[in-house]
């Protein structure tokens, strides 16, 4: 009888323990974001009645719900010095509330120059206090998300007092938002927002310890802010995950997930594409979507991240966006070449790596697939030389596979052409560039069965007066999936 009474009395305790500290990803349905910037868009000017700018951000609501997004983390900075905010700000949550798919949107209050507290209160009140958009707003566990790009500055005291107006609805607005150009928020958000209550689940990006933090960095920051946030966003761009060594960020990622999930606290890990700051001078080249595939797979094996937040849905100017834009910006010294190349190819891979970490497991693939990422210009001593590069680069296409069965790629420059033997299952493979010049053929083919061919979108240059780091992404596959079958 003792030795069961103690074998009860263990499971017991451990019942209680498990209960208290087990993370709360197993508690919680894994979701993917997207932070978009509400000062990009891809579309045409505004137009007075807003009707085309609701159906372009329908439009890319349509796109990013169709590889497992679930929603825009909005990013606002300069909320009422940039009266546009509000403006786009109405159009976007018009464009969901009116497609009724359960896309979620909230804010990420961009802290880094000009938002103040009476700012972030009023773009929180403004839609989640609105009877029309408030079915819309981001709700978890029974309060409205917000979160940051930056804001730890401002300090504990700051964000204590803003989220205790919201909670409690004191200091309240008394601003109608303005009107620009003659153009102005959608109606039902154009009057002064109510200052009823407003609880939040308050999960920023606050650079505890900086861009590449250890562990006691984030502890430390994360001792002054234990009982104000309710978890946290690593925004860790400036990186290149999977090096080894710094500036590698996947274990400044796995030190906020123990930090956090020790705390209690909810965890959401950051997904990219590359870095490539030109307002900052510097880049951070991720191997194509190999660096995206080690950003995946640190989260679904190791940090068990509650959410996902992909840097970013539309940041073109930073490099970093996976939006398939459809109407990129031409430059106009010639008409070959886009400013902004289309990253078709991040997108229709998102479709892999999103279920994979939805569902926890790696995703049968059904038909072929290739997906590649290319500089638009060559790399070399003159490209640094006002640039500040980080990790290796290399004057290559980056190609990453998913096929079902082994087969043989041809990446062809012109007259050039290299022949790539693919294994099957999803590989990632570097092809040389020969030269600059034409923008690269790509040819799948299994014994004497053609797949599928394609061309990039992008010429490949040997430099660019800008300088344009950019990535080009592109796919192709075998809808019919006849290599499969055969």
């Amino acid at each position: 009888m003792p030795s069961a009474r103690r074998t009860v009395r263990f499971t017991l305790l451990l019942s209680i323990w498990w209960a208290c500290i087990a993370p709360l990803h197993a508690q919680t349905q894994r979701l993917v974001f997207a932070h978009y910037m509400l000062a990009n868009r891809d579309h045409a000017p505004d137009d007075p009645t807003g009707e085309r700018d609701i159906a372009a951000y329908q439009r890319e609501i349509h796109q990013a719900q169709a590889i497992g997004v679930d929603g825009f983390a909005l990013n606002a900075g300069g909320w009422f010095q940039e009266p546009r905010y509000i403006r786009r700000a109405s159009e976007m949550f018009e464009a969901a509330r009116r497609l009724h798919t359960g896309f979620r949107l909230f804010f990420s209050a961009d802290m880094c120059c000009s938002n103040d507290a009476a700012d972030v209160e009023d773009m929180v009140r403004r839609f989640a206090n609105n009877p029309r958009y408030a079915p819309v707003y981001f709700r978890y566990r029974g309060k409205s998300v917000l979160s940051t790009f930056a804001g730890s500055a401002h300090g504990p005291k700051f964000w204590r007092n803003l989220l205790s107006d919201l909670e409690h609805g004191t200091n309240p607005s008394l601003r109608a938002a303005p009107c620009v150009r003659n153009l102005c928020p959608l109606a039902p958000a154009r009057s002064a927002p109510s200052s009823a209550p407003v609880p939040i689940e308050f999960v920023p990006a606050f650079f505890l310890g900086g861009e590449l933090p250890q562990r006691a960095d984030i502890a430390a920051g994360l001792s002054s802010y234990r009982d104000i946030i309710d978890g946290a966003f690593y925004w860790g761009i400036a990186g290149v995950p999977g090096l080894g060594h710094p500036p590698d960020q996947l274990p400044s990622s796995e030190a906020y997930a123990a930090a956090l999930h020790a705390a209690g606290k909810l965890y959401m890990a950051p997904i990219c594409l590359q870095f490539w700051g030109a307002n900052a001078g510097r880049y951070y080249e991720y191997g194509g979507f190999a660096g995206m595939r080690a950003l995946w797979s640190n989260a679904i094996d190791i940090t068990h991240p509650e959410w996902i937040e992909i840097i970013t849905w539309n940041d073109f100017v930073e490099g970093t966006y996976v939006s398939p834009i459809a109407n990129p910006i031409v430059d106009r010294s010639t008409t070959s070449t886009n400013i902004f190349p289309s990253h078709r190819g991040a997108t229709q891979l998102l479709v892999f790596f999103i279920s994979w970490y939805k569902t926890g497991h790696q995703p049968p693939i059904h038909d072929d697939a290739v997906y590649w990422a290319y500089r638009t210009q060559l790399t070399n001593a003159s490209t640094f030389a006002t640039i500040k590069n980080f990790g290796p680069t290399g004057n290559v296409v980056y190609v990453t596979a998913n096929l079902t069965r082994p087969a043989k790629l041809r990446v062809s420059f012109g007259a050039q052409c290299v022949t790539k033997e693919l294994p099957a299952g999803s590989t990632d493979v570097q092809i040389p560039i020969r030269a600059p010049g034409s923008a690269p053929h790509f040819e799948l083919e299994r014994g004497t069965s053609h797949l599928a061919k394609d061309t990039g979108n992008d010429v490949i240059r040997a430099s660019d007066p800008m300088p344009n780091l950019y990535y080009s992404t592109g796919y192709m596959h075998d809808p019919e999936n006849r290599g499969a079958r055969r």
